[in-house]
């Protein structure tokens, strides 16, 4: 009974491995993440211009401003200003300004440390043709100042509060933007930074209001029309009854907005939101739900001959779950047309939250630009203020992530984009420069096809920052592949540009590279910056694909040296592989079927048998691995329990519980009569010789197993 119990116990297991095998094989199926890259560099392998600022205490690098020559650099305490090309200091223009005594000394009061008590530069617009706007932490006070610009110097022409608009702790996410000479603003407005705000003098987000703002982290803010857009992440109110989930938002204002009537004229009467959907389909979608970063408003076109406006994001997994990345590129389009569907409502505090019938819609619409906003009716500006919230979320392009990166070392944190490179072809690509939490940047081209699909290709993955410091921010520099990576402690001028190390045809056209060609006159793999117009004749470049078929040419070929495969009866002296010239027409070439057809002793063994090259995807090597992996374990399972059954010795005393047991209660039994008693088994092998013959009934060695009732004593009286 017990033996039968633990084979079905056995059987169960294996079925639970069955199907924990093909759940994992089926999942890896449904959703196979690119983690593969072209190219990996390690810091040593790279050129890269470090600048280091004071190099002694932290600086919470930003870069405020670039031009075509020059890129200001916020830090401690300073401005630098930096060439864009060699990343060498401007050391006449740089500004520097340090919180006074007294506001230092208050803020250690306060609790803050040395380093929190300094004043870290955060904005920096020009409002008019030499005249600029800077702000900074200000020792957990910001400040801001108006600076002019006179004969490469500044000078300071006025001095403002800051709060609203510049944080408080350079940690702080916060956003800035100058459109149309306003300010618009999204940090926080006390010291604790409880206070979060959409800020535009004197408008601002409702306090305390968690439908407008729910404990946001800003991420960016870009002008796009009439609108400005505000990208950050929260805790969504809308699923509060269900539990703490964040949300990755998009919300937008209008430039125009002056205000509401009476009560309403420090608020916005455009404010709305909507949640950004990036998240892998399927009948139970699998969301990126926090943005860390995005790109600027691109134009170009993807996969239609139409213009359009895009803007790239990366999302992330939260902090306690499985390391998740995503690239998710929305359309502008998307976006506006979010904000024209229905409202989101909430009858009661537990109740759910449901669209609003269009009936119960004020017109004019909420949330549209007009002339004048303090004229707007009260209901109206009270309709807006209770119902942010968008019942629409807005789409991914082509309906799912760009590129999903699953990695237990790193997350990503931030995005550039060297938009609209054009090729060989007269084909444009945008090369995106995606930074990580351990400081790497990867370099990934996007590649949209006809029917509008999504592709990239991970062209590399470089080490920049050194000791696993993460990537804040990311511009572009001039020239191709050049990219500038901020750190809190310092910012590098990387070259990102791999064409020179590509040693063949074959290498350069893989790498799908829209900053590489492979130049058949030069023989070598050249950067497209450098290259004049009239040479791109002899350019081989194939970004869609990849196909190395395209290197025909003998002088391509030449420089290529795949390795050939020789049949196993050649001699040994020979060996397996051997280094040939590769000539995809070689089956056209003469020569070598007369080299073949002349030997001598009919041995092929001068004839180089070449194979074709067959080059599978990741993801089917991936699947066949896993699948190889998951019958080499369930052979191993099946052989392993067959001679465990086989080749294992019997136990000596069989169902041991049951022997202890019977044992036990023969003990407690007493008598014979017992029906729980049992003959016991003695072994009588030992003593199986006869024994010897006996002189009478009264031999000592007669049977004694009589009662003890006198009988015997009886019997010897009757025979005496």
């Amino acid at each position: 009974m017990l033996n039968a119990w633990r084979r079905s116990a056995r059987s169960h297991e294996v079925l639970m491995y069955l199907i924990i095998i093909i759940a994992v094989v089926t999942s890896c199926h449904a959703w196979s993440p690119d983690n593969s890259q072209k190219v990996i560099n390690e810091i040593s392998k790279l050129r890269t211009i470090k600048f280091a600022g004071n190099a002694t205490y932290p600086d919470h690098f930003i870069i405020l401003n670039q031009d075509a020559h020059s890129i200001l650099l916020g830090g401690r305490n300073h401005i630098y200003n930096l060439s864009v090309y060699d990343f060498s200091e401007i050391k006449d223009s740089r500004i520097e300004w340090q919180s006074s005594e007294a506001i230092s000394e208050m803020c250690s009061v306060k609790g803050k440390s040395e380093d929190d008590c300094q004043n870290y530069i955060r904005i920096y617009v020009e409002t008019e043709p030499g005249q600029h706007l800077i702000c900074g932490t200000n020792s957990y006070k910001p400040c801001c100042r108006h600076y002019a610009h006179v004969n490469g110097k500044y000078t300071v022409v006025k001095e403002v509060e800051g709060i609203g608009v510049c944080p408080y702790n350079p940690e702080h996410n916060s956003t800035a933007v100058y459109s149309k000479g306003q300010m618009y603003s999204a940090t926080v407005a006390d010291f604790s930074g409880g206070d979060p705000l959409i800020y535009r003098q004197p408008q601002r987000t409702e306090y305390s209001d968690l439908k407008q703002l729910n404990a946001p982290n800003f991420v960016s803010s870009v002008p796009y029309g009439d609108f400005i857009f505000f990208f950050f992440r929260e805790t969504a109110v809308e699923y509060i009854n269900c539990g703490k989930v964040i949300y990755s938002r998009v919300a937008r204002v209008c430039k125009d907005d002056k205000g509401g009537p009476h009560q309403f004229r420090n608020g916005w009467t455009t404010f709305l939101k909507t949640r950004l959907n990036c998240s892998v389909p399927g009948e139970y979608p699998f969301y990126f739900d926090e943005i860390q970063s995005t790109s600027e408003i691109i134009e170009g076109k993807y996969g239609t001959d139409l213009s359009s406006h895009i803007i790239y994001g990366i999302l992330t997994t939260p902090s306690n779950a499985i390391g998740g990345s995503a690239i998710c590129a929305y359309n502008m389009n998307d976006v506006l047309e979010s904000f024209e569907g229905s409202f989101k409502h909430q009858d009661s505090i537990n109740a759910n939250w449901l669209p609003v019938s269009k009936d119960k819609v004020p017109e004019p619409r909420p949330g549209q630009c007009v002339r004048d906003s303090r004229l707007l009716q009260e209901n109206h500006v009270n309709f807006i203020k209770t119902h942010p919230l968008m019942e629409n979320a807005v789409p991914a392009m082509f309906g799912k992530p760009l590129l999903i990166r699953v990695n237990f070392h790193y997350r990503l944190t931030a995005v550039v984009v060297d938009s609209q490179v054009k090729t060989v072809n007269d084909e444009v690509f945008d090369v995106l420069y995606v930074g990580t939490d351990n400081g790497r940047v990867l370099k990934v081209v996007n590649i949209p096809t006809v029917n509008e699909t999504a592709k990239t290709v991970v062209i590399s993955e470089n080490v920049i920052l050194p000791n696993g410091a993460a990537v804040k921010q990311l511009k572009i520099a001039p020239g191709f592949g050049s990219v500038v990576v901020v750190g809190r402690d310092e910012v590098r001028l990387a070259k990102l540009n791999h064409c020179s190390a590509q040693r063949n045809c074959r290498e350069c056209v893989h790498l799908q590279d829209p900053h590489c060609a492979w130049n058949t006159r030069l023989e070598t793999c050249i950067s497209l910056d450098e290259v004049r117009h009239n040479t791109k004749r002899d350019l081989i470049q194939d970004i869609l694909r990849g196909d190395e078929s395209k290197c025909r040419s003998p002088q391509d070929t030449r420089k290529m040296s795949p390795k050939i495969i020789v049949p196993n009866d050649i001699d040994n002296d020979i060996g397996s592989e051997i280094e040939e010239d590769d000539d995809d027409d070689s089956q056209d070439d003469p020569s070598v079927g007369e080299e073949c057809e002349d030997s001598d002793d009919g041995n092929n063994i001068n004839c180089a048998v070449k194979q074709k090259l067959v080059i599978y995807t990741a993801e089917t090597l991936q699947i066949s691995v896993i699948v190889a992996a998951v019958v080499s374990l369930l052979l191993g399972f099946i052989v392993g329990y067959i001679f465990s059954r086989r080749f294992h010795p019997p136990s000596q005393y069989p169902d041991t519980p049951f022997i202890e047991q019977r044992n036990h209660l023969e003990g407690l039994s007493g008598t014979q009569s017992n029906f729980l008693s049992r003959p016991k088994t003695i072994n009588h092998v030992i003593n199986s010789l006869p024994p010897p013959p006996k002189k009478d009934n009264l031999d000592a060695s007669k049977d004694h197993n009589i009662a003890n009732d006198g009988t015997l004593q009886k019997i010897k009286k009757t025979y005496i």
